[in-house]
């Protein structure tokens, strides 16, 4: 998969940098198939992290309870207009992806 992240970070008036997520990611769970009984083998993000200036700003273990297409957002403090912000994941499958995500004025659209 690429290209599965759509994210923005915003640098406020307050000093707080905003970051806004989706991941396009089926996050489905394993079951029986209505027409056939077979099972369907589960496919979720296993991994979500994010990281600033070399510091890990969020870790997260997700599974299978996690919407289709989920939405993250956080704030944090310290970051600087043009920093990047790293954003990946990995799934069950094996699969990731990742973006660098430029910090910029909350005040510009």
């Amino acid at each position: 998969m690429a290209n599965t992240i759509r994210a923005q970070a915003q640098l406020g008036q307050n000093g707080l940098t905003t970051i806004k997520l989706v991941i396009r990611h089926p996050m489905s769970i394993e079951r029986p198939d209505p027409k056939t009984g077979q099972t369907i083998q589960a496919h979720f993000i296993e991994e979500l992290k994010i990281v600033h200036g070399g510091e890990t700003l969020v870790e997260a273990d997700w599974g299978q309870a996690v919407s289709t297409n989920p939405f993250f957002q956080l704030s944090f403090s310290g970051a600087k207009l043009g920093d990047p912000v790293k954003i990946s994941w990995r799934d069950n499958r094996g699969e990731t992806d990742s973006v660098d995500v430029p910090v910029t004025d909350a005040g510009k659209k």
